[in-house]
């Protein structure tokens, strides 16, 4: 090989890396900006009435809860906050 194939296989080598620090670089950045998604349970009541309350340790789906009267757990999910 002469000096041309050395130099043409550092150049692209160096963009190659150019390339992934870039694509690092913006993975790293869009991270920091996201919001973690918080978790909820809801609660049907006696009455028919649904609530919805933060996660408690050791909920399930069928926990009868004394937050109403007659209350049971009906669904846990997760909710993302909107990204602005």
């Amino acid at each position: 090989m002469n000096v041309w194939d050395y130099l043409v296989v550092l150049i692209t080598s160096l963009l190659v890396l150019l390339f992934f620090m870039y694509m690092f670089w913006r993975v790293t950045a869009t991270r920091d900006r996201e919001r973690p998604a918080e978790i909820f349970t809801l609660v049907r009541c006696g009455d028919g009435t649904e609530k919805k309350r933060r996660y408690q340790e050791g909920d399930y789906v069928g926990k009868q809860t004394a937050e109403c009267e007659g209350g049971v757990i009906i669904g846990i999910f997760k909710e993302a906050p909107l990204q602005t």
